[in-house]
């Protein structure tokens, strides 16, 4: 779950990795609309291609596009 860092509260959604796309399409039909408090789950693909993520870090290339739209 994703939290806002000044409250502490979750912002009310969060993410999740699969490798094996089957478990995609299983996580997909059996989840997708089921509840979670008084919350429904909304599963969908990511649409975010580029995440400039090698061995679970960030490249310093991304790093680097990230410190360039701060400033």
């Amino acid at each position: 779950m994703i939290r806002d860092k000044r409250s502490g509260k979750t912002k009310g959604y969060g993410f999740v990795s699969l490798m094996d796309p089957q478990e995609y399409l299983k996580a997909l039909s059996e989840m997708n609309g089921k509840y979670v408090g008084n919350r429904p789950i909304k599963i969908r693909k990511s649409t975010w291609t580029d995440r400039g993520l090698i061995g679970g870090k960030f490249s310093s290339e991304t790093k680097a596009r990230k410190k360039r739209k701060i400033n």
